[in-house]
C-alpha cells in the first residue's frame, strides 16, 4: 500500500530513520543506483515556480527518469486574429 508523506508524524520513528539514512546516502554520492531509470514523471504545477520546476526537474533527472513537466493552462495562446 501506497503512504502519503504529509508529515513526520505520520511515520513510525524507524521509518523516519530510515528515510533519513537514504536521504543522507543520496546526498553524499554513496548510493549510485538509478532507481527512475526508464521511467517518465509527470510533474503537475498549477502554479508557475521556476525554483521548483527546475528543483524537481535536476532530481528527477539526477535518479535516471525523465521529466515531463505539465503546466495546465500555461500552453494557451491567445487568438489574435
Amino acid at each position: 500500500m501506497t503512504k502519503n508523506f504529509l508529515s513526520t508524524s505520520d511515520l513510525a520513528r524507524a521509518d523516519l530513520d530510515q528515510l533519513i539514512d537514504s536521504a543522507r546516502r543520496f546526498k553524499c554520492g554513496d548510493d549510485q543506483s538509478k532507481p527512475l531509470t526508464g521511467r517518465s514523471i509527470a510533474l503537475v504545477f498549477f502554479n508557475p515556480s521556476l525554483r521548483t520546476r527546475a528543483s524537481m526537474q535536476i532530481g528527477v533527472y539526477e535518479l535516471g527518469g525523465n521529466a515531463v513537466v505539465l503546466e495546465p493552462g500555461g500552453d494557451r495562446r491567445q487568438d489574435r486574429g
